[in-house]
């Protein structure tokens, strides 16, 4: 009689739980310490609440965005710096039409715009903040990207 082998069946369920996890956006970071937005509707909220638009370029597959989450979930200083803001998530891949219109070119990348739409500029060069950390707890990354939130809104508070 031939033996049963539940291990090739469980490699196999494995294998395809990873491939729908990728194609359907299936992740380990469904719940988010701060609300993300639609386009549309993060800049409604952004022109009623007279706050800037962060507008996060990402993509599930990016071991670095999924760093910044981690770090996200984990640090109250970032979460209260990304408060101070409505966060716009674009899908690097999904949507890269709507990401290459914002001028990004990878993920992890964080574009600033005033709530008309119109990008931020900071001593004349747009403020935008590429990449973060190739792991999670880097206390380095995570102050250089709160620094440069900072920046941005010092520099609206003082339009």
């Amino acid at each position: 009689m031939k033996e049963k082998r539940p291990l090739p069946i469980f490699a196999m369920a494995l294998v395809l739980f990873g491939v729908a996890a990728i194609f359907f956006g299936v992740n380990e970071y469904e719940e988010y310490p701060i609300k993300f937005y639609s386009l549309e509707e993060g800049f409604k909220v952004a022109k009623m609440e007279n706050k800037l638009v962060l507008v996060y370029i990402h993509s599930d597959t990016c071991y670095v965005c999924r760093a910044f989450l981690e770090d996200l979930s984990k640090y109250e200083d970032l979460q209260k710096t990304f408060e101070k803001f409505v966060v716009v998530k674009v899908d690097f891949l999904t949507e890269r039409a709507l990401a290459v219109k914002f001028g990004a070119t990878g993920t992890p990348e964080f574009h600033v715009f005033y709530p008309n739409g119109t990008p931020m500029k900071i001593n004349g060069v747009r403020a935008v903040y590429i990449g973060y950390a190739g792991s999670p707890d880097d206390e380095k990354a995570r102050k250089s990207l709160i620094s440069f939130l900072e920046t941005a809104l010092e520099s609206y508070d003082r339009r």
